[in-house]
């Protein structure tokens, strides 16, 4: 979990093995402020808090869906927080990558999305953005959704709720419209109808509480401007939790607290942690969420609704394809860069090395995701070496036709 463990607001891993008697451990960061389950039976959040800390947990999500990591548990329990104060997610502990994704394991009833609680998924990123609206409703309402407005009084009756039962209101008239909008549209009970993305989420909360309150919390994501750019000036992030110390996010690098305290957590197996390479689910060369964007400073929760982000309308759009690809060798490591030619925020780029190493040649099925117009391969012995590369837009659009290219050793 190294490479998650950097990011400001996920729980740092630092070690994992097994005793000589064979038990397994792990070694965590402390977090001693407690939960948001704690937090928010005492009191809970305003609107912009909540919106505050949503930006921040979509933009640790966001990281972790790009390395093909879906958390499948995200619930105000697992919301750490820091002795800074800073909320971090915890319990990955059911994680698993997104090839996995159909395995059915374990998860928590009034935060699953319908699809999981059905048996038709076993988590996917549309569920994780699901479980997640749900728990920052619930840091508004003190309560999961279906339990904040229906009687269940069984966890198989509160399942029966979430699936077929409309989403009841917050009911706090100092909650505006626009923002309970933006969490309905993450709790539509279609996945495909939800954000395509995490920080698709964060962007629709950044408008709304820059439109409300006059400033908006900074996306912390390796590689993604902190901000849209129809948002201009300078900005501060809002005030967190009153009991819960605020910091402001970090800039630049990814920085965490320099006194951490670890905690030894003994199980009785192994613990394995898998990781791939940075993956997207489901990418192909036809839409699967083919609507259009409309902004306004909220977020509608249905498929007419808007996304929240003005910037990344694309209705009818045709995607580029990226330019001036090429590739050149040094040594066993073979670089590749491109250019963008319409770019946009939130883009990032799906590449593939290519079957047989010719141009003309099948596209492999391992499709991978980056931020930066930049791949290196390393360890690479073929004399030839080439890959393909797409665009994909914030919301999952991605260029019809891929740029293709090969390098060639000299």
């Amino acid at each position: 979990m190294a490479e998650l463990s950097a990011h400001p607001y996920i729980l740092s891993i630092h070690d994992a093995g097994v005793t000589s008697t064979g038990l397994g451990y792990i070694v965590l960061e402390y977090a001693p402020g407690g939960s948001y389950k704690e937090l928010i039976r005492k009191r809970p959040l305003t609107a912009d808090q909540m919106l505050d800390l949503g930006i921040k947990l979509c933009s640790a999500l966001f990281t972790a869906h790009c390395k093909g990591i879906l958390h499948r548990d995200i619930k105000p329990a697992n919301i750490l927080i820091t002795p800074q104060g800073l909320p971090v997610l915890a319990d990955f502990g059911i994680s698993t990558n997104v090839y996995q994704a159909g395995t059915q394991t374990g998860f928590s009833v009034p935060w699953a999305a319908p699809e999981v609680l059905t048996g038709r998924s076993g988590g996917t990123e549309a569920a994780d953005i699901y479980s997640l609206a749900a728990t920052l409703y619930a840091t508004l309402t003190g309560r999961s959704p279906y339990e904040h407005g229906y009687q269940a009084h069984t966890q198989q009756e509160l399942a029966q709720v979430i699936v077929s039962r409309r989403l009841p209101p917050i009911g706090r008239p100092d909650v505006p419209a626009d923002v309970e909008r933006v969490l309905a549209k993450g709790l539509d009970k279609n996945p495909d109808n939800r954000y395509g993305t995490a920080l698709e989420f964060a962007r629709a909360m950044q408008q709304v509480q820059q439109a409300y309150y006059g400033h908006a919390t900074p996306v912390t994501v390796e590689g993604v401007p902190e901000y849209p750019s129809s948002m201009t000036g300078k900005r501060r992030v809002a005030p967190g939790p009153a009991n819960v110390t605020r910091m402001d996010a970090p800039t630049g690098a990814w920085k965490k607290p320099l006194a951490i305290t670890a905690v030894v957590v003994a199980a009785l197996t192994a613990v394995v942690l898998t990781f791939v390479f940075v993956v997207m689910p489901h990418m192909d060369d036809t839409a699967t969420r083919n609507r259009t964007s409309v902004s306004t400073p909220g977020a509608t929760g249905d498929s007419n609704g808007t996304d929240g982000n003005p910037d990344d309308i694309t209705g009818a759009e045709v995607v580029p394809t990226p330019e001036n690809l090429n590739g050149t060798y040094d040594g066993t490591t073979v670089t590749f860069t491109w250019t963008n030619p319409q770019p946009k925020d939130g883009d990032m780029y799906a590449w593939s090395p290519v079957q047989g190493n010719s141009a003309t040649s099948g596209p492999s099925t391992s499709t991978n995701i980056v931020a930066d117009r930049k791949v290196e391969l390393h360890d690479v012995t073929d004399k030839q070496t080439c890959i393909e590369v797409k665009i994909v837009r914030s919301d999952k659009q991605m260029s019809q036709d891929p740029a293709i290219a090969c390098a060639v050793r000299q």
